[in-house]
């Protein structure tokens, strides 16, 4: 098992690291092709309930919309659509068929994906600073961790 590790070597507010955004298992473009996009700006957010990727990464991939959900966000309760995709990370995980969010309010991030709390909970995330160093884990399956 490879786990997803990243050492900042500095004190960070945000956990940023890369990954694939990939269309899903079975689908394909005209030519037949798994279209992608290598994204570096993958913020991990333990306060989205749901994964959320930009209406550019849509545009890209030419996803279609699988449906909608009703969701809470600065601006209130919007419904935007819900896409399937494959999630990518550079240790060899994959998430295949993860539906994730993507709509106009998404346009503006500072990032180009929310890790959200759907992917967080498949393993274990660990976030620790030592010496004002900030080191980031993610490790699925879940071995469970216990905190002395």
């Amino acid at each position: 098992m490879s786990i997803l590790k990243k050492n900042f070597g500095s004190r960070e507010d945000a956990i940023i690291t890369d990954c694939f955004v990939v269309m899903p298992d079975g689908v394909t473009d005209a030519d037949g092709n798994r279209r992608y996009c290598k994204i570096e700006n993958a913020a991990w957010d333990t306060g989205a309930t749901n994964t959320v990727i930009t209406p550019e990464i849509v545009t890209a991939l030419g996803l279609k919309p699988s449906g909608k959900q009703a969701v809470s966000t600065l601006n209130g309760i919007i419904d935007v659509n819900t896409y399937l995709i494959d999630l990518c990370f550079e240790n060899g995980y994959k998430i295949a068929n993860l539906r994730v969010l993507s709509g106009d309010d998404y346009s503006e991030f500072d990032y180009d994906v929310l890790v959200g709390m759907d992917v967080i909970t498949k393993g274990d995330f660990v976030v620790s600073t030592v010496n004002n160093e900030t080191t980031f884990s993610f490790r699925m399956p879940a071995k469970g961790i216990t905190i002395e």
